[in-house]
């Protein structure tokens, strides 16, 4: 059976981890937890999309935010171990990068890993031409960019998705109680589906 389903790997990254710039409580855990997936059933998808924040001049952004996950620094690369299980998959990668010039909360919107916003090639479209149907959102952070992913992909109308889903076990939030609202209402309302183990 040909895969029609994606895996979004949502800014799992150095500062969003335990220890880095805007550290999330369970970031390490949750790269740990996609890495083993890529380790053991990376065949189930048709693609597997990365993206990481890439802030260039995010305007107000910092302001709100720590300063994390500029562009080109050791802050904005992926973690270990997903980068060496990311080497080791033998199904199709794609590596993306939103926010060089806004909040960039959504991957929806970002482009291909080197080229400039605007360009027409989104992930949104990466995944239709992969003729994705379904896809599962893991990452960082739970309340704020997977949030935004998947809301993004389960409103998309052109084209339509059977299924979104957030893997539990393979999120972290920054607030956890904003966090279990998503999971256990707040992504079902907006027509997200939440599996409780990956």
């Amino acid at each position: 059976m040909t895969a029609t389903k994606a895996l979004v790997i949502v800014d799992v990254q150095n500062d969003f981890v335990e220890g880095g710039a805007l550290g999330v409580t369970g970031g390490k855990a949750a790269a740990t937890g996609i890495a083993d997936l890529l380790a053991n059933r990376a065949d189930e998808y048709a693609v597997i999309a990365t993206s990481q924040d890439w802030h260039i001049e995010p305007r107000d952004h910092f302001t709100r935010w720590p300063v994390h996950c500029v562009a080109g620094t050791p802050g904005a690369e992926l973690v270990e171990p997903l980068k060496k299980a990311l080497r080791l998959v033998e199904v199709p990668l794609r590596h993306f990068h939103k926010g060089q010039y806004d909040d960039g909360y959504s991957a929806m919107w970002a482009v291909p890993a080197g080229t400039e916003p605007g360009n027409p090639l989104t992930l949104v479209v990466v995944l239709a031409d992969f003729g994705v149907t379904e896809i599962d959102v893991v990452g960082i952070a739970t309340d704020h960019c997977v949030r935004a992913t998947a809301f993004d992909l389960a409103a998309s109308a052109e084209p339509k998705f059977n299924a979104v889903t957030v893997l539990e076990g393979l999120v972290a939030g920054v607030s956890a109680e904003d966090s279990a609202e998503l999971l256990t209402r707040g992504f079902a309302d907006a027509g997200v589906n939440v599996k409780r183990s990956a």
